[in-house]
């Protein structure tokens, strides 16, 4: 009897399982980075995102849209076409305490700041 009733609650246990996996809402990518953006920054004033058009432009891809209207142009940065220079700014950031977001329009933009990123920012010490 024991074991007939732990084999009806672990299928039911399944079940429940399997109900709440399928109440899943599909997204895209897109609306997942930026719900992701917009998650961490309500979470912590001390996020920002900055990068080429992600601004007024709402991002290339539009990863950024509606994150200027919501925290201001104080938290989303609009910068020039200098991929090292704001990627060297948003290290310059994280090392001090910031939370700064670089956004790059592509993969091969970011080459243009691959010193940064592999020199300076994956080996920052943990304080």
């Amino acid at each position: 009897m024991l074991g007939v009733i732990r084999h009806k609650s672990i299928r039911h246990a399944f079940s429940a399982i399997r109900h709440l996996s399928s109440a899943a809402k599909e997204i895209t990518v897109r609306e997942a980075l930026n719900s992701a953006l917009d998650e961490e920054m309500s979470a912590d004033p001390k996020v920002f995102l900055m990068g080429e058009e992600v601004g007024e432009y709402q991002g290339a891809y539009k990863i950024s849209k509606g994150l200027l209207e919501k925290f201001g142009p104080e938290r989303v940065l609009d910068t020039p076409i200098t991929e090292a220079g704001f990627a060297g700014i948003g290290v310059g950031a994280a090392y001090y305490g910031l939370g700064p977001v670089v956004e790059f329009m592509t993969f091969n933009f970011s080459m243009q700041a691959i010193d940064h990123i592999i020199n300076s920012a994956a080996k920052k010490k943990k304080k």
